[in-house]
């Protein structure tokens, strides 16, 4: 029955529903190819603006059920319907969370993940459409990496139209900002690949460009100098070669089983032999005094911060507004990620979310497992043995890193694994599902009208951020010469505010336009008014977010300049409580200190700045040798 209904070929598509299909495809496919040109979409204008698109997709997945009336079918890929309770979970947890703007983009962010899983199950399952929607990744990453080996090669620190982080020096980092995502993508990019390049049934063409990107990203993978994403490249490969192995026979699993070891210590020893670039970095990593010893300290902080919630946790996308008052390692930088997702996940959602998450990796991975075992065609076997691989190296680099916080690097992920489903669904290795007419008002139609709601979230945050991002370099680029130099930033904050008022962003930006204006104006009437709004904008960030320090620190030097001294030395107070190892707020905190006769705590202020890496500052250095005369002869 199975091999008839494999064999049957499937009857010719209207042009009407081609055009629909693949218009919801391209939709989809706009994460894992345009989003990575986008820097990863990291940030609000990038994620929000992909997430739009993305949403339109899912729109168009779930209205064909209701529009073709001859569809009588659901796919069901694994680990979607724990998926769906994850959604909701997230869902529930938004008034609960410490910051529930952020908690609710990161549901918009996890919907997205799972709309698209559930529609690239769909359609990778119909036709020979899964070249196709392997071969575009693919060339894309090939392309990545071949400017990743120019940027190497020319010495350049630009990252497409922007400088990369001095940082990272001169790591590639191909169209990101950080090298460790170009590793991580890198790896997913190597597993995948090499699962097509072992597939008879892919085609002469798919399988050497398979080995062509191989070749490319292998080296940038290494010029990336990332640790991790060295780990799960070297544990996902494996993975797919033991896995196709096995399929061969039990002695070629053997003889790879002993053999990749051998292959794999010849091959550390020969780079490591060859490659002094190599050795620092695996030297920084064992040094508990570098990398590895402040990824340590986050650890053993995370852990502490997990005890004080650690059913629920603190609410989805706490963590880096969480996590300050717990640290306990000096840093000139703000600590916005664990290094370790599954820490992160727990202090977020806490272990009922750790739990769910798990079980959907579980799901995955043994569907996949099982029907590798049960597939007689090429297509399914290389396909699930390089979908595992992949999940296996993100996972492995997700110990040491935060990589399934950049969209596109999961969403590259969700496509692998949505026509793996696709191909093990058309080969009736996992079941489908009758789907009832009353189904399709009752579960489509409530469905479309979150994916509504999405659609028009995701909007609000990508325009308002898109505004905030113009806004700031309208600042930095301003002419103080003109007649209001700040005016064309404000109008842009505001309209941002206006379009999404829970973003406490905007607020913030408009509190210091009006606290830098009044520094300049000497009229008090009009100085005091500006200093009010600011006041204003200050309290209003400060009640969306009262656990960025930003605006507490706003309110401060505002309150300074009202002439209210004490109140603002509270509020710059806070900012130190809240974040005990954070340089920029010691330093401020002691020039208030120091300005108002408060020799000894301005002292300390400074010297704890010094000790977290920023004794180099003339302000620092200066400000203690002041202050230490000042003590000894008052």
């Amino acid at each position: 029955m199975r091999g008839n209904r494999r064999g049957r070929r499937p009857p010719p598509l209207s042009t009407r529903r081609s055009v629909y299909e693949w218009a919801s495809m391209i939709l989809l496919l706009l994460p894992a190819t345009v989003g990575i040109v986008l820097f990863g979409a990291v940030r609000a204008w990038s994620m929000g603006s992909i997430m739009v698109f993305v949403f339109l997709g899912i729109a168009l997945y779930l209205l064909r059920p209701i529009l073709d009336r001859q569809i009588n079918e659901l796919r069901v890929p694994p680990g979607g319907l724990l998926l769906l309770v994850m959604m909701l979970y997230t869902a529930i947890s938004i008034p609960l969370a410490s910051v529930p703007y952020e908690a609710k983009i990161e549901l918009l962010k996890l919907a997205s993940y799972v709309g698209a899983y559930w529609a690239w199950t769909e359609w990778a399952s119909r036709f020979g459409r899964w070249r196709i929607l392997m071969f575009v990744p693919l060339f894309l990453g090939a392309l990545v990496a071949l400017y990743a080996i120019v940027q190497h090669v020319q010495g350049s620190n630009m990252v497409l139209n922007m400088p990369r982080h001095e940082q990272y020096g001169m790591r590639a980092s191909g169209t990101f900002r950080a090298p460790a995502y170009l590793g991580a993508y890198m790896g997913t990019m190597i597993c995948m690949a090499l699962g097509l390049l072992l597939m008879p049934a892919a085609g002469a063409f798919l399988r050497i460009f398979s080995g062509y990107s191989i070749l490319l990203c292998l080296p940038v993978l290494y010029l990336s100098e990332s640790r991790s994403g060295w780990v799960g490249t070297a544990l996902g490969v494996p993975v797919v070669l033991l896995l196709i192995m096995a399929r061969k026979s039990v002695r070629a699993f053997l003889i790879t089983l002993i053999a990749l070891p051998l292959l794999g210590g010849a091959l550390l020893g020969g780079v490591w032999a060859a490659s002094p670039m190599f050795q620092q970095r695996i030297q920084e990593a064992i040094n508990v005094e570098g990398s590895a010893g402040w990824r340590i300290d986050t650890w053993r902080d995370t852990l502490v911060m997990i005890q004080d919630a650690p059913i629920l946790g603190f609410g989805p996308g706490s963590y880096r507004w969480r996590y300050s008052p717990y640290q306990t390692w000096e840093t000139n930088i703000w600590v916005d990620y664990t290094h370790n997702e599954y820490l992160q996940l727990w202090s977020e959602y806490g272990l009922v979310g750790l739990i769910i998450m798990l079980l959907v990796v579980a799901s995955i991975l043994y569907h996949c497992l099982r029907s590798f075992f049960k597939a007689e065609l090429s297509r399914d076997i290389c396909l699930t043995a390089g979908f595992v691989g992949a999940v296996v190296a993100a996972l492995g680099h997700a110990i040491f890193d935060f990589n399934l916080h950049v969209l596109s690097l999961v969403h590259l992920l969700v496509l692998f694994g949505g026509v793996t489903m696709g191909g093990l669904c058309r080969s009736d290795l996992i079941s489908t599902h009758a789907l009832p007419a009353k189904a399709r008002w009752w579960l489509y139609v409530p469905l479309l009208m979150l994916t509504g709601w999405a659609l028009l979230v995701s909007l609000q945050y990508a325009v308002a951020g898109s505004l905030v991002r113009l806004a700031e370099d309208d600042v930095e680029n301003v002419n103080l010469l003109a007649s209001d130099p700040y005016g064309v930033a404000e109008r842009k904050y505001r309209m941002a505010a206006r379009i999404d008022p829970g973003f406490w962003e905007p607020h913030l930006h408009l509190g210091d336009l009006q606290r830098r204006r009044a520094f300049w104006i000497r009229e008090p009437e009009l100085k005091e008014q500006k200093l009010q709004q600011a006041l204003a904008y200050y309290y209003r960030a400060h009640a969306l977010n009262p656990y960025d320090m930003n605006p507490v620190y706003g309110l401060g030097r505002t309150h300074f300049l009202l002439g209210n001294e004490e109140l603002s030395l509270q509020y710059l107070r806070r900012t130190v409580e809240h974040a005990p190892m954070f340089t920029f707020f010691h330093i401020q905190f002691g020039l208030q200190l120091r300005q108002m006769g408060y020799y000894e705590e301005a002292l300390e202020m400074f010297t704890r700045a010094r000790r977290a890496g920023a004794g180099r500052e003339p302000v620092v250095r200066s400000n203690i040798r002041w202050l230490n005369q000042q003590l000894r002869d008052p």
